[in-house]
């Protein structure tokens, strides 16, 4: 009976002992959790807007703040000055694009792009995006879901990302000046001011 109690205790120190060395080597190649971080940054995003024939093109700062885990984005917050609004036409045109025609700068100074969503994309070329972006889009008090394709880069101690996409629609954001949704096409003729923007934002951490 001895014997037998002997070999269970035995047995059972075993177990426990080999358990033990299991969770200990576990422990040991566990890698602790990328730390969280957040960074500023300053860029710009670069529009172009079309007519029949034409197009118009420039500039909005843009200032805020990116949320990292390790090198990966998780998430972010942006401040578009519509208020310094540049293009590279003409005076008069920056102007008109000022007024509540178009960004209504008085009223409306300020933009703002908030990260919702952000997918890792498969490896491919260089300079091909790395991300999938979609965020909130505030212009004129209105919002709208948007999504862009990045490509997040780093170079020492700093992050670049360029991401770019068509705002489809910009009547959403209640900018309706010679659109064909609100004016028929017939009368607008070669004024008329087509109803997408394609748009870049190039950004880098401080």
């Amino acid at each position: 009976m001895r014997t037998v109690l002997a070999a269970i205790v035995a047995l059972a120190t075993t177990v426990s002992f080999a358990q033990t060395k299991a969770k200990t080597a576990a422990a040991k190649n566990t890698k602790p959790a990328p730390m969280a971080s957040t960074m500023d940054v300053t860029g710009d995003l670069k529009w172009i807007g079309y007519g029949v024939g034409k197009s118009h093109k420039g500039t909005i700062p843009v200032t805020g703040k990116v949320e990292m885990k390790g090198d990966e984005l998780v998430g972010g917050n942006f401040v578009l000055d519509m208020a310094n609004l540049k293009t590279g036409d003409s005076p008069r045109l920056e102007g008109h694009l000022k007024s509540p025609d178009f960004f209504d700068v008085e009223k409306s100074k300020e933009g703002t792009f908030k990260i919702t969503k952000v997918e890792a994309l498969p490896a491919g070329k260089p300079n091909e995006p790395t991300h999938k972006i979609t965020g909130d889009l505030t212009i004129k008090g209105k919002t709208n879901s948007e999504t862009l394709l990045a490509t997040v880069a780093k170079k020492e101690k700093k992050y670049t990302a360029t991401a770019s996409t068509t705002l489809a629609d910009r009547t959403k954001y209640d900018i309706v000046y010679r659109s064909g949704k609100f004016t028929p096409v017939g009368e607008l003729g070669d004024k008329l001011i087509e109803d997408k923007i394609d748009v870049q934002l190039d950004l880098t951490t401080k």
